[in-house]
């Protein structure tokens, strides 16, 4: 089943689509932090985890709660989602980007990665599958 997820937009000409649809195999349940978590906070905060969907020239890769950018690009490998961005050692340099908890040489020519906008009304069930999913202890949203 494919979820439609609405990215957050700060740049007039953002790299990343307004909209994309992942199947519930390319998100991860890692660190999930739903809104209604903090219904004191207006919006997200730096250390405050939220999903974030990366990709790239060809379409979303998968998604992956972190707190920034850096962690979810290493949660993403760890998870074994960005194989649209792995190259092979002997093709990596001095300034190929390593990312994941070993390490591993990457492309990021062409990524994009924007942080998920959530809205009470409009992803209603994405959220509830969501709370469902954290509630089980499930590792990927297609496991619900």
């Amino acid at each position: 089943m494919k979820a439609t997820l609405t990215l957050k937009q700060n740049l007039p000409f953002s790299p990343a689509p307004r909209i994309v649809e992942l199947e519930d195999d390319r998100i991860a349940l890692n660190d999930i932090h739903l809104p209604s978590d903090r219904p004191y906070l207006p919006s997200y905060d730096s250390s405050t985890p939220r999903l974030w969907v990366i990709g790239n020239e060809y379409g979303a890769l998968g998604a992956v709660w972190a707190s920034n950018e850096q962690d979810a690009l290493d949660e993403l490998v760890d998870q074994n989602l960005a194989a649209g961005l792995a190259i092979d050692e002997k093709d990596a340099d001095e300034e190929t980007a390593r990312l994941g908890n070993a390490g591993e040489p990457h492309d990021l020519t062409h990524a994009w990665l924007s942080p998920v906008e959530f809205d009470k009304v409009r992803d209603f069930n994405l959220l509830m599958k969501l709370a469902e999913a954290r509630g089980a202890g499930l590792d990927f949203l297609s496991k619900i």
